[in-house]
């Protein structure tokens, strides 16, 4: 069940795994151990966060990550990404209007929600196997549209990656398994035992 080979694993992984696993438990009630016990997929997913929290330096806590809470706007780590987005700040709104401990958060918890709406919109067709006639139609716009949003959502998560990693860590997948407990296995193959 092991994956070999050299990955690396950034802020964007952390992301579209919260993403995934809160696609499938959208309750953060049910994201304990004990709870998600009997669902291997969901499991391995939460265990993978749970890593990936540790790596980052983030609480382990869903609700206040979603908030943008584990962000500390007056740390100089985020300096260099408020001075890249500066460039699209209003003319009227300064750099410093951005790094009380209320706005920054804010910004991510904004942005995050408004990424996991297009997560579901993403996956509105990941369960049609197959489909004819005006279905098919159907399902095939969706799906053009679908692409054009997934080429473009890019624009989101490389902030709020770098918002969870200002400094763009990036961890070899055997550095995460020994120092955090990473369990690095092949998600797809536990999801299809599982289904």
């Amino acid at each position: 069940m092991t994956i070999a080979n050299n990955r690396t694993i950034t802020a964007h992984d952390l992301l579209l795994g919260f993403l995934d696993l809160r696609g499938m438990t959208p309750n953060f009630d049910n994201w304990t151990e004990e709870l998600l016990s009997d669902n291997p997929p969901r499991l391995f997913r939460r265990r993978q966060l749970v890593a990936l929290f540790q790596a980052f330096g983030i609480p382990w806590d869903p609700q206040s990550f979603v908030e943008g809470k584990f962000i500390h706007s007056e740390h100089h780590r985020y300096d260099s990404l408020l001075s890249k987005l500066s460039v699209e700040f209003p003319e009227e709104m300064n750099h410093s209007a951005w790094t009380d401990d209320v706005r920054l958060p804010r910004f991510f918890a904004t942005l995050f929600s408004y990424r996991m709406r297009v997560e579901r919109v993403l996956s509105f067709s990941d369960l049609i196997l197959t489909a004819s006639g005006l279905f098919k139609l159907a399902y095939d716009k969706i799906c053009e549209l679908n692409g054009i949003i997934q080429n473009n959502i890019v624009n989101i998560d490389d902030i709020l990656a770098a918002l969870i990693s200002p400094e763009m860590a990036a961890f070899p997948i055997e550095q995460i398994v020994r120092d955090y407990g990473y369990p690095d296995v092949n998600l797809c193959e536990i999801d299809g035992d599982w289904w």
